[in-house]
């Protein structure tokens, strides 16, 4: 289902892109004038495995995961999304193809959607949109290098120590099974760590 984007509550983009970078009053309406503002209901699929369609996306309202379906069709959490945060398949944003990952919306869900050829003209046109995403990049590719490395190096119930202090709003708002394919646990495991942890 389409918005309009040229509504007028942009607080929370506005906020996210100031964090990083300065754009004057036009620049940052040049932006908004890119995306399609778009909801979507609980379970409809933002990008479907398989899909062409080159878009990412920030979330207004809502949330909504990335994960993808391995051979043996067990689904693996890869990125959470809420009110605030970006989420895409970017290998397919970036260079093309398919999609290897599902983009699914967990709570019903309003979203900024930019495709690819607009992000293009953003860079070109909004020098602070590309110190912008230049530092958001950054930051992600560090929290996955972290997440790399817990995964490799830590138990589990370190490692849900570690997600519980680092993104508190998810443990609250997605379901246990959600988090524990995340963390790469099961959720039977991730029931016993929870509870060891409150009995002591």
């Amino acid at each position: 289902m389409n918005g309009k984007n040229h509504d007028n509550d942009h607080s929370l983009l506005k906020t996210s892109i100031a964090a990083h970078a300065h754009l004057s009053e036009s620049e940052f309406f040049r932006f908004v004038s890119l995306a399609v503002i778009r909801k979507y209901k609980k379970g409809q699929f933002l990008i479907p495995e398989g899909s062409t369609t080159r878009k990412t996306h920030f979330m207004r309202k809502g949330a909504a995961i990335a994960y993808f379906i391995d051979s043996s069709g067990d689904e693996h959490v890869i990125q959470f999304g809420i009110e605030g945060w970006w989420i895409s398949d970017l290998q397919s944003f970036i260079n093309g193809g398919p999609a290897r990952l599902n983009v699914r919306a967990i709570e019903d869900c309003e979203i900024y959607e930019f495709s690819r050829e607009h992000m293009d003209l953003a860079y070109d046109e909004i020098p602070g949109i590309v110190r912008y995403f230049l530092r958001i990049t950054q930051n992600a590719f560090a929290t996955f290098q972290s997440r790399v490395l817990a995964d490799m190096s830590l138990p589990a119930e370190e490692r849900y120590k570690i997600f519980c202090s680092k993104y508190p709003q998810i443990e609250l708002r997605f379901s246990q099974k959600l988090i524990a394919s995340y963390i790469g646990i099961t959720p039977e495991s991730l029931s016993r760590i929870k509870k060891s942890l409150l009995e002591r």
